[in-house]
């Protein structure tokens, strides 16, 4: 990260500073600003710059929600606190909102529409004019309801109206000292269920002590884990995959956890970690292939050797339980990169191996 985020010659300083020239210059008439903040880079990295024209009327409001992982309430306060920056705290109810709940594609646009809510009047009852929020330059375009839920309320976007990239957004936040400079992008925890799946306080929980046995336990830094009712879809880095694929007592570990955290299957995604993948085209497995999946899979297993295998077609994704030898081939990037082509050439977009093998 150190040199991924660098500043590398004197033309792109000077970039830089004329955006941090911009941003100070657009914020600075505001007078007093009231922050949507996350605890994330982008709206940390605002909120610093915001406090440093306008000291304390910049006003950061933060959301106390289900979807809110463990300690990342905490993790926020820690920034306003070391800048000394004001900080609300507002408790939200999403899933009181059926239409929140339902997890439509524009999920995310309820969300939004709750927080700049409830901050409109905080904003009447402090004599604010301007709530803002961390989008920044990369994100305009992107599939984001909650930027309609923006726009709708007037809530405006300093980081992008200035032509902000998240990599600007680092390297300032690099450089006035923002612990999460380089840390990866969080999406709440309702991201996690599959479009069309209802949003449950259960789910939720299961969901953060999934992520939070695996950053803790196993070391991961970014980690998502999908929640398919019963089942368990976790995405790692694609890198670490064989480290995984080829440790039995690491997966018997996996296996153990998220079994006590109520979970029947104990998947890992053979693609690995990408950040939004439920913003994939979701394909209902059976109605995409023009032929049974049972010839699909098995001439799939056939090429590939595997000894032996079940399967089973779970609509927005396939489930594979391997053998242990099978399993632990996979940790072999060429093999499990032919399987994945394999699998997307048959219209299979999510591909979850079982962490418990097969017994033979």
């Amino acid at each position: 990260m150190e040199n991924s985020f660098a500043v590398s010659n004197i033309e792109d300083k000077k970039v830089i500073e004329d955006k941090l020239f911009q941003l100070e210059s657009l914020l600075k008439p505001m007078g007093r600003v009231l922050i949507g903040y996350s605890g994330g880079v982008d709206s940390a990295m605002l909120a610093v710059a915001a406090h440093r024209v306008l000291g304390n009327n910049a006003i950061c409001v933060t959301a106390d929600s289900e979807s809110y992982a463990s300690g990342e309430l905490e993790r926020a306060k820690e920034i306003t606190s070391q800048f000394d920056i004001p900080h609300k705290i507002i408790k939200t109810r999403e899933l009181d909102n059926p239409e929140y709940a339902k997890n439509s594609p524009d999920r995310c646009y309820h969300c939004k529409s709750e927080l700049f809510s409830h901050m409109a009047k905080m904003a009447q009852e402090l004599g604010v004019n301007f709530i803002l929020y961390g989008q920044n330059a990369d994100d305009v375009g992107d599939f984001r309801p909650g930027a309609r839920a923006a726009k709708e309320t007037g809530v405006r976007a300093p980081l992008a109206e200035v032509a902000m990239t998240k990599k600007d957004v680092r390297i300032l936040a690099k450089r006035w000292g923002l612990s999460v400079w380089d840390r990866p992008a969080m999406a709440c925890l309702s991201s996690r269920f599959p479009y069309g799946t209802t949003v449950t306080s259960k789910g939720l929980e299961q969901i953060d002590r999934t992520e939070a046995f695996l950053k803790t336990h196993l070391g991961y830094n970014q980690v998502r884990s999908r929640h398919h009712n019963d089942l368990a879809r976790v995405e790692i880095p694609a890198p670490e995959l064989s480290d995984l694929l080829n440790s039995p007592s690491t997966r018997q570990l996996t296996v153990k956890a998220m079994k006590e955290i109520g979970y029947l299957y104990s998947t890992v995604d053979l693609r690995g970690f990408r950040s939004g993948s439920m913003n994939e085209v979701l394909l209902r497995i059976s109605e995409e292939n023009q032929e049974p999946v049972e010839k699909h899979i098995q001439s799939i297993f056939h090429k590939n050797d595997f000894v032996s295998g079940c399967y089973e077609d779970r609509e927005q994704l396939l489930y594979l339980r391997l053998s242990e030898k099978d399993t632990r081939r996979l940790s072999e990037d060429e093999l499990r990169n032919q399987l994945i082509s394999d699998m997307e050439a048959s219209n299979f977009r999510y591909i979850a191996l079982d962490l418990e093998p097969l017994q033979t």
